[in-house]
């Protein structure tokens, strides 16, 4: 039997290489490797970016793609959060709100998306009632920043267990060089938690309001 040319595709190649560099830095942080660990997932965050490039590169857009992307996107930033529950357990419920949160409002999003008969769930852009939804989605720079942001806050939390630096005295505040990149970083990453609770609203609601139009 013949292979489906589309999971040969190159963006899905590296959709591949990336779950699996995931994967891999898992077992390095279970391993007590915790290098390891966090350059690996850096790299294959940073590989996100040149799956989307080599699909317009090569004319390989698929939905197998975008449905591997998201997979792997969602199951990477999950397992982060797990990672950081077990080193932060006093935070154990922020991170598993984190975790729900992420996965509950892009899976609303990707059904409301069908249901619309939509190509791809960016296209909520047109059909949003939310402003910030619109400039997320109709803004790659604007997306890519919050994206950013949103893993580099776990990215920090994590270095920030790890690794001892000098401390920034502040108003009789005494912060570490990671504390301070993650306050920093705290205001991009809360504001894309704004816009995955108004994902799950907006996804919602386009889902109800065309269960009463069939009703």
């Amino acid at each position: 039997m013949s292979i489906n040319k589309v999971f040969l595709f190159v963006p899905n190649i590296i959709g591949y290489v990336r779950i699996a560099l995931y994967l891999a830095s898992f077992l390095f942080h279970s391993l007590g490797n915790w290098q390891l660990c966090i350059i690996i997932y850096s790299i294959a965050f940073i590989l996100d970016e040149f799956d989307g490039r080599a699909a317009r590169a090569y004319n390989q857009s698929s939905n197998f793609g975008a449905a591997l992307d998201m997979v792997a996107d969602r199951s990477a930033t999950a397992g982060l959060c797990l990672i950081l529950a077990q080193l932060y357990p006093n935070y154990l419920l922020a991170f598993i709100i984190a975790i729900a949160l992420d996965v509950s409002s892009h899976y609303y999003l990707i059904y409301a998306t069908g249901m619309l008969g939509k190509s791809s769930h960016k296209d909520s852009a047109n059909w949003t009632e939310h402003g910030l939804l619109k400039l997320y989605y109709g803004n790659k720079t604007f997306m890519d920043v919050l994206i950013l942001g949103n893993e580099l806050f776990y990215i920090l939390l994590y270095l920030a267990f790890y690794l001892v630096s000098f401390t920034l005295s502040l108003n009789s505040f005494n912060f570490s060089v990671w504390q301070l990149a993650i306050i920093v970083c705290s205001p991009i990453y809360l504001l894309k938690q704004v816009t995955n609770i108004l994902q799950l609203q907006s996804s919602a609601q386009q889902i109800a309001d065309i269960d009463l139009e069939n009703r």
